[in-house]
């Protein structure tokens, strides 16, 4: 599927209700309770999505097949397996965190199969990434903001940025966190600051709020497979 096409498709989405991209209604939204670390997705407690528990939805695409996902044990950590081929999906949970109190996001992943592709990862064809975390906030103004929080494949190094082109002025922002082969067959624990990112993008994040958050890993636009675990997200004070 042309990427340009499916991010269309992804906003769009968000925008208004297509029962083809899987959207449905925002109930069973998590806020936190004031502890800290506080649990947004915990996959040694979670071990089905059939049925999908309320607050979750599994976005598809049009014309594209989904990530298959299953649950396990993966060195030591109780996880959720994501495998592409030629594929993509996202897992999402509603959520509504204010970055006053929830400045930093945590999580663990261990990418066990990355994408081999010779499509640059730079292009909007090559845009394929093993693992993925896709956010979505609201400004203290209501306006809502989105970007993507990847594993990068070769060209991209931990620490940068990559702005997809979509037209009309617009680019969509892809933050690096961890990135290349060496890295890969065992558990990353990562953590970045979402009010740093916030800032850098669309400016002061005060009253700024995460609303939406997912699990995305595709490889519809090289024909690449990949396989991806995730054990937890969590979001903390950063104290």
């Amino acid at each position: 599927m042309n990427r340009f096409k499916k991010y269309a498709a992804g906003i769009l989405c968000l925008l208004v209700v297509l029962s083809g991209c899987g959207e449905r209604e925002r109930i069973n939204i998590l806020a936190p309770d004031g502890s800290s670390p506080f649990s947004v997705m915990d996959f040694s407690k979670i071990t089905s999505l059939d049925p999908l528990p309320d607050g979750w939805f599994h976005r598809t695409f049009w014309f594209t097949s989904p990530m298959d996902i299953s649950f396990g044990t993966k060195e030591g950590r109780q996880a959720i397996k994501l495998a592409t081929d030629n594929s993509a999906s996202m897992l999402f949970r509603h959520v509504d965190i204010p970055l006053d109190d929830y400045p930093r996001l945590e999580w663990d992943w261990y990418i066990e199969q990355g994408v081999q592709s010779t499509i640059s990862e730079l292009t909007e064809d090559g845009d394929d990434h093993p693992a993925r975390l896709f956010l979505s906030f609201e400004g203290v103004d209501g306006t809502p903001h989105r970007m993507e929080i990847i594993w990068g494949n070769v060209k991209l190094k931990p620490g940068e940025w990559k702005h997809l082109d979509m037209g009309n002025g617009h680019s969509f922002p892809h933050y690096v966190a961890n990135s290349g082969r060496e890295n890969t067959r065992r558990w990353q624990d990562e953590r970045v600051d979402m009010t740093e990112l916030y800032n850098e993008l669309w400016g002061d994040a005060a009253g700024a709020r995460l609303t939406d958050i997912a699990l995305f890993c595709d490889t519809d636009g090289t024909g690449a497979k990949s396989i991806a675990y995730f054990s937890k997200v969590q979001v903390s004070r950063g104290e």
